[in-house]
């Protein structure tokens, strides 16, 4: 099917649209939010009916607004095999609430995707599937992945097999997809909301790193300090800048403390996403240590922003890095001293850093959050057209 918005569609009469979504559609402000989710019902639901079913946000039955959208919360329970069967009914009633959709599109590619692609088989409409994070991955040591267990696995091939069209957000994962024997029809990068990450007047940098992401098992922050503990060898009026969440209750100040780098890191929890790009637009390098990361927007921010991004070879790292030029510097596998040697390589050299900086804005500015509403748009109207 190719990759993102056909500009040669043009514009016809509003549709009416049906997402399923794992959570992540709290109010603006609220830290139970998906950027992307909330970036998408915006722009959709400015120009579409739009009805967003979210499985599993929370524990009780609830409707609220988001923009111009409704949104409806269905509770999981305990991920039972009742409960799947309560749950995929009801997304299946609730899709034709209000009249029959014209598509539905399910955000992850296991029970939201499957919900989605069965409602959608309901109403005889086209359904399309977004495979968003570990749905394929098997990551035993850090008990991540849809493929570690036989159900879930069962659940994300049934989802990308019964759906319309599959997409996912970067080649790196079309690849990790298609290697665990599903197809992927289209390539929609989940971009970056550029009125709010966006490069700032220049001012005389420092030496620092920036990290932006929830801190977990898969994002693997342990790394991202052991390499800065490196980087600080070489480079020891160097500080890091750590944003996200804390999932871990404080495990990642107690490594730091041990490592002795304590002095030179700054946790900021979680942050509104302004206050995250004034961070990241005053950093030199975005610095990605994830063990898996299907199409991290952080990666598209921070470029957004004119930083580039040193990092394991996952997601949009191993995309702008395979570029020609380059658009960022990947390392393959968890290991901190060649990460650590590649920031310090890039802190050292003002014109590479510069150049990769420029070409990872250029394409993140191309391929922003409203390329990948439009992207969406465009391949809901080919599917409906092509009934």
């Amino acid at each position: 099917m190719g990759e993102g918005y056909d500009p040669d569609l043009g514009q016809t009469e509003p549709m009416r649209i049906v997402l399923v979504v794992p959570g992540g559609v709290a109010p603006p402000g609220s830290q139970h939010t998906i950027a992307f989710i909330h970036r998408l019902v915006a722009d959709l639901s400015s120009d579409h009916e739009v009805l967003v079913i979210a499985v599993g946000h929370d524990t009780e039955v609830g409707e609220w607004r988001l923009f111009d959208a409704d949104v409806v919360n269905v509770p999981v329970g305990s991920h039972s095999k009742s409960d799947i069967v309560r749950v995929v009914r009801s997304v299946s009633t609730l899709a034709g609430r209000g009249g029959r959709p014209d598509v539905v599109h399910g955000l992850w590619a296991n029970l939201p995707g499957l919900a989605a692609s069965i409602a959608a088989h309901r109403h005889r409409r086209p359904s399309v599937v977004s495979v968003c994070g570990g749905e394929f991955a098997a990551l035993a040591e850090i008990n991540y992945g849809g493929g570690l267990q036989r159900g879930t696995m069962l659940l994300a091939r049934a989802a990308t097999r019964t759906a319309t069209a599959v997409t996912v957000a970067t080649t790196w994962m079309q690849q990790h997809v298609s290697g665990s024997g599903s197809r992927v029809d289209e390539i929609i990068p989940l971009g970056a909301d550029t009125s709010i990450f966006r490069s700032q007047a220049p001012t005389a940098r420092s030496d620092r790193l920036v990290h932006l992401g929830n801190i977990n098992r898969v994002k693997d922050q342990a790394l991202l300090l052991q390499t800065f503990r490196h980087v600080l060898e070489s480079r020891e009026a160097t500080t890091l800048d750590i944003v996200g969440l804390d999932t871990l209750d404080g495990e990642l100040q107690h490594i730091a403390s041990n490592l002795g780098i304590e002095a030179s890191v700054r946790f900021h929890g979680y942050l509104q996403p302004a206050e995250a790009a004034s961070i990241l637009a005053r950093g030199s390098v975005h610095v990605l240590t994830s063990r898996h990361d299907a199409g991290p927007v952080a990666v598209l921010e921070a470029a957004a922003c004119g930083i580039p991004t040193v990092g394991t070879s996952v997601g949009h790292v191993t995309d702008f890095a395979t570029m020609r030029p380059p658009a960022a510097v990947a390392v393959d596998g968890g290991q901190p001293e060649l990460l650590a040697a590649e920031i310090v390589s890039l802190l050292s050299d003002e014109p590479r850093r510069l150049a990769l900086a420029d070409r990872a804005r250029q394409w993140a500015l191309a391929h922003d959050s409203r390329h990948t509403s439009r992207s969406f748009e465009s391949l809901y109207r080919r599917l409906v057209a092509n009934r």
